[in-house]
């Protein structure tokens, strides 16, 4: 099963390719599901057009919160982050709900994920 990064998501609402195809075929497995975290940095920059096929999107996939433990999880990626490349917080959340649920992370950008202890796939 999959967790998606944020800009996997935009892509795919954009219908560009390989994103769209991956996202729309892995709903249709129910084999993808999303962080809490996604949810909120995907509504920031939602048009109004798409808002209804976004919430056909969120009661169709798995949607994971952010608890006590992955909290800790993501502050201990952060803060081993600052010896090597500088990792954003909200994709630390995203990293350890992954590791928390033994999900595979797809993203356009592996760099973004520098953690050696998860699964991470890219589609560009």
């Amino acid at each position: 099963m999959y967790i998606v990064d944020t800009n996997v998501l935009v892509y795919a609402f954009e219908g560009i390719e390989p994103y769209a195809s991956f996202v729309k075929g892995e709903v249709s497995n129910k084999g993808i599901a999303i962080s809490v975290i996604t949810v909120s940095e995907f509504i920031v920059g939602l048009d109004d057009d798409l808002t209804a096929l976004f919430e056909e999107f969120i009661n169709s996939v798995d949607i994971f919160d952010v608890n006590t433990h992955i909290a800790r999880v993501a502050g201990d990626y952060r803060r081993n982050s600052k010896k090597t490349k500088k990792v954003y917080l909200l994709d630390c959340l995203i990293a350890a709900t992954a590791k928390n649920h033994n999900l595979t992370l797809v993203t356009k950008n592996k760099k973004d994920y520098p953690m050696k202890d998860i699964k991470v796939m890219s589609l560009n």
